[in-house]
């Protein structure tokens, strides 16, 4: 199995754009073409779309997944065995405050296509258990399959967060409702609500910081965060003063709203080819050897195979109806989500068993955006550690192998020695 390289936004374009031509001889070889009015696939029409904004392709990559991803809902899945995996996803934006333009990112695709999907329920603002039952009820309401299908949009996390604190129970809840099962919720003197049919979607942007809610024992232990698909953004891909919204901008606008709709229709369980399969299991049994040694990518690593194939049926949908997932697809999720693995410990860097394991996080994704000065560095932290605190840092991530030093005209130069590599 070939190596890919963690890389940048622009990269994920490539891979797209790959995969694309490979599933486009592979769909002709099985039936007819769908009537679709994206000339690509749907994700990579997106691309097309937003790329007079300044948000990168990586945000905008999986702000088109989490749209398609909202339209599915429960409707498609993949039968797995013992349990029934549907596509739906909680993806939450990862940058410093005003690097990506997150929200923005969000609202292109939430406000500007799906809006325009027929009984889609979307909910926004703080969230309570309470307030997100409520929303469940009014989507069974009026589904004729009593359905309870939910998408949660939430521009500023720390908004979501006011919620966890206001009802501690809500992590441990959407970490339940994630699996898409039966769902109770005990009312204050009102009883029990059961949910059969739930499923939730959810697209949130955040700080590293605004990603701690409550405490790292909570956070990991709990399981939410084997639930999140965190996409970390160290620094801004590009910088576009005045965007401008082209008339072919507003002509691809249209077809992927059409899409869309059409998209949201498709109902079915997916089949997975022989091939797809067969890759599937090859992965599956060596991708521990590429795993980083972080102790709050556990969770990730724990639901990571379930995730592929989430990604494999969303990826699959954004080319054709026919519901057959390919050694293509699911080759596509993998490189797709080993492209995110090395900037999710920055990601993670608010959940922390202590401070000083915090400000470490910060100190390395501080290097990682390229060689920097000792005195810089130190100035850049002067306002959370000493100069003594520093250097353990420093010294502790250097044992740690992940930073080196040198001496240029006299002066400490810290630099990233680079991560894993994620295989194919």
């Amino acid at each position: 199995m070939k190596k890919v390289a963690p890389a940048n936004s622009l990269d994920v374009e490539e891979l797209l754009q790959k995969f694309y031509c490979a599933e486009i001889k592979a769909y002709k070889r099985r039936v007819r073409m769908p009537k679709r009015e994206c000339q690509k696939s749907w994700i990579a029409a997106y691309i097309d779309y937003t790329k007079p904004q300044q948000s990168p392709t990586l945000f905008h990559t999986w702000v088109a997944i989490s749209t398609i991803a909202s339209v599915l809902r429960r409707r498609v899945w993949i039968d797995r065995g013992f349990y029934i995996l549907y596509p739906n996803l909680y993806i939450i934006l990862v940058s410093a405050s005003g690097v990506g333009m997150k929200s923005t990112a969000i609202k292109i695709g939430t406000e500007g296509l799906l809006k325009d999907i027929p009984d889609l329920t979307i909910m926004r603002g703080k969230l309570t258990m309470k307030y997100l039952v409520d929303w469940m009820q009014q989507a069974q309401s009026k589904d004729p399959q009593q359905r309870a299908e939910v998408t949660i949009f939430c521009s500023e996390f720390k908004v979501f967060a006011r919620g966890t604190y206001a009802d501690s129970g809500l992590i441990e809840d959407l970490t339940h409702l994630y699996d898409c099962g039966i769902y109770e919720y005990r009312t204050g003197g009102q009883g029990v609500y059961i949910v059969e049919k739930p499923c939730v979607n959810l697209l949130a942007a955040s700080t590293p910081e605004w990603l701690t809610t409550g405490s790292a024992a909570d956070f990991i232990g709990g399981g939410f965060s084997s639930r999140i698909v965190p996409v970390a953004l160290l620094k801004d891909e590009k910088l576009i003063a005045w965007p401008d919204k082209t008339q072919v901008v507003k002509t691809i606008e249209t077809s992927l709203i059409n899409d869309l709709i059409a998209i949201s229709k498709v109902e079915g369980p997916f089949m997975v080819t022989q091939d797809g399969k067969n890759y599937f299991e090859r992965w599956y049994k060596i991708r521990q050897k590429y795993e980083l040694a972080d102790v709050r990518m556990a969770g990730f690593y724990s639901k990571k195979h379930d995730l592929v194939l989430k990604l494999a049926m969303i990826l699959a949908i954004s080319v054709s109806d026919d519901l057959f997932v390919t050694e293509e697809h699911i080759e596509t999720a993998v490189q797709l989500l080993g492209k995110l693995e090395l900037n999710i410990p920055f990601a993670f860097q608010g959940v922390a068993w202590g401070e000083q394991a915090k400000f470490q996080d910060r100190v390395l994704t501080k290097i990682k955006e390229g060689e920097i000065q000792h005195s810089i560095l130190l100035q850049n932290f002067k306002y959370c550690m000493t100069g003594a605190d520093l250097k353990q840092i420093i010294s502790s991530l250097i044992d740690m192998d992940v930073i080196t030093w040198t001496k240029k005209e006299g002066k400490t130069i810290y630099s990233y020695k680079g991560g894993k590599d994620e295989s194919k």
